[in-house]
């Protein structure tokens, strides 16, 4: 009896240890590298985006991988038979999202799509005429929207458009020969001002242009910025606003493409400029203020952060780039992450512990391209990476804070049932309209995230029917092997 008790023992030992073994295996396990092929990141130029190849269309694929730090909430896509993207968006008052971007084929329209808290479409407008339009840029105004892109009806134009909380065009208007990739409002003591950046026809040359207008929209100033000495052409994409001004962030183009970084005072004037990059190819889409969120968010001392794509001294054919400039435009850091495959970077925002920033990569275990999310301290230093997408083409663009906390993703993808490539939006963290969110996971609405929302597992599966037994773990095998101690005694007593 004493050998049938020790093996009973050692099974219902055996049996609980192994019931607790697969959580903390599976905790660990890494993301599966997919097997695609590279393909080249959307580029903006004078002339328009560049794209890799579609991918099939297919459904969202389930991967058994490391919970993400920010998980999944909903995914829409929007869109017809064209090509269709969102570029960048805002949060409305109502509790939801106002979406501009480009839809159609040969040639492209303007595009405006508002949703509501969960994505679902109230209503959509094209803009355009019978050339090539396509809207960059969209910042609130007090009683609705103030648009920015470029028109081609006559030549490439910089476009501005005024429209109303309800979709309706107050204003629609070209300011000169060029683009506008970026619109932002800047709000400092009483005054209130918009910024609109891109490019224009320079003295034989591409050159950067500003355009400051007061609250009413109406210019204020307008400036063209000269590339530095050995370029040939500049465009800026991305706008920083300040206490005392701006900074500016955007891509040179010469023998070498580089980062091309400036600060602007109120009024418009360039206080300075300089340029970062190596011997390869360089590029910026994004850029975001260096202070903390809070009274502080906008103070100009702090300097700025740029997010792009580089190929210099890459480990991959491409890699994400970050570089922070000091107010007086010193390079304070600089990082290159993501490692094997083709990784960019296309928006950048300050959270409570350091950076958030959103672009693509072709090493994620999804599709041919996937969502590329990066969580970094304060220096730059990563510290977290999230894959999200379909198992086709997937592109988020512009990312924001969302209503309830966590962030919309926008973009594009050829995946989730979409014709061709359709605009896509992507919620991650925080909570549903519904108020159901995610245990241990904390955000603040607008204000920034939390440590807990940004490192915090969160399991996305539940368990199969080949997991464990259910509530079957060690804390059972230890009261079962106190029952057949027990017995065996009593056997022993006989």
């Amino acid at each position: 009896m004493r050998t049938l008790a020790v093996a009973l023992v050692v099974l219902v030992v055996g049996a609980g240890v192994t019931a607790a073994l697969p959580a903390a295996a599976n905790s660990d396990r890494a993301p599966r590298d997919a097997d695609s092929e590279t393909r080249d990141a959307l580029a903006v130029r004078a002339d328009g985006p560049v794209e890799g190849d579609s991918s099939a269309n297919e459904t969202l694929a389930v991967e058994a991988r490391e919970p993400p730090t920010l998980p999944e909430r909903w995914q829409r896509t929007y869109g017809g038979s064209g090509d269709d993207i969102f570029a960048d968006a805002v949060r409305t008052d109502d509790g939801g999202y106002l979406l501009v971007g480009w839809t159609g084929g040969e040639n492209r329209d303007g595009w405006v799509l508002k949703t509501d808290g969960e994505g679902n479409k109230q209503w959509a407008e094209t803009l355009g005429g019978s050339g090539t339009d396509r809207l960059w840029g969209v910042a609130r105004t007090d009683s609705g929207y103030l648009l920015a892109g470029r028109t081609d009806d006559d030549g490439a134009n910089g476009w501005v458009v005024e429209m109303s909380a309800d979709g309706e065009t107050l204003e629609n208007r070209t300011l000169g020969s060029g683009a506008f990739y970026a619109v932002e409002r800047r709000d400092a003591g009483d005054a209130t001002g918009y910024l609109l950046a891109g490019w224009t026809d320079g003295d034989g040359s591409t050159a950067g242009w500003t355009v400051g207008l007061d609250a009413n929209r109406s210019t204020a100033w307008q400036e063209s910025h000269a590339v530095p000495e050995g370029y040939d052409a500049g465009y800026i994409r991305a706008i920083v606003p300040t206490d005392t001004g701006y900074y500016l962030a955007g891509k040179i183009e010469g023998d070498s493409d580089d980062a091309w970084a400036l600060r602007l005072a109120a009024d418009g004037t360039r206080e300075w400029q300089t340029t970062a990059g190596g011997p390869s190819r360089d590029d910026v889409w994004a850029a975001a203020s260096a202070a903390s969120p809070g009274p502080n968010a906008s103070d100009a001392d702090a300097g700025f952060v740029l997010a792009g794509e580089t190929e210099s001294n890459s480990t991959g054919p491409r890699d994400g780039w970050l570089v922070k400039f000091g107010p007086d435009g010193t390079v304070e850091w600089e990082h290159r992450p993501g490692g094997e495959g083709t990784q960019w970077l296309d928006s950048a925002m300050r959270t409570d512990e350091g950076f958030l920033f959103t672009g693509g990569s072709d090493a994620g275990p999804k599709g041919s391209v996937d969502g590329y999310l990066l969580a970094t301290d304060a220096a730059g230093e990563s510290e977290r990476q999230t894959y999200y997408g379909t198992d086709g083409w997937d592109k988020p663009w512009p990312a924001i804070r969302a209503h309830g906390g966590g962030y919309l993703l926008a973009g594009q993808t050829s995946g989730n049932g979409a014709t061709a490539r359709d605009g896509w939006l992507l919620r991650i963290g925080g909570q549903s309209a519904n108020g159901t969110g995610t245990t241990g996971e904390a955000t603040t609405d607008g204000g920034g995230t939390t440590d807990e929302a940004m490192r915090g597992d969160t399991a996305t599966a539940t368990a199969t029917s080949e997991g464990p037994i259910p509530g079957f773990g060690l804390d059972a095998a230890l009261v079962a092997l106190a029952g057949l101690l027990l017995v065996a005694q009593q056997w022993e007593s006989r």
